[in-house]
């Protein structure tokens, strides 16, 4: 993980695929002590987590 940008209102983050199981597992499985906030985090990042490894394209349209 590398802060890629700070200042007072805004910290930002690069986060390697291997880290991103590393933080939304424990959230996740303890979600009742957070708020919504970083649960909304989580969940996004979650979403990353996986649109990474989705390798899909939509095939060719066979009508073209």
């Amino acid at each position: 993980m590398n802060k890629v940008f700070s200042n007072q209102y805004v910290i930002r983050l690069e986060l390697d695929k291997k880290d991103l199981a590393k933080i939304v597992e424990p959230i996740v499985k303890k979600a009742d002590q957070f708020g919504k906030a970083t649960l909304d985090m989580a969940y996004l990042l979650a979403e990353q987590d996986y649109r990474m490894d989705d390798n899909f394209r939509q095939p060719k349209n066979v009508f073209n």
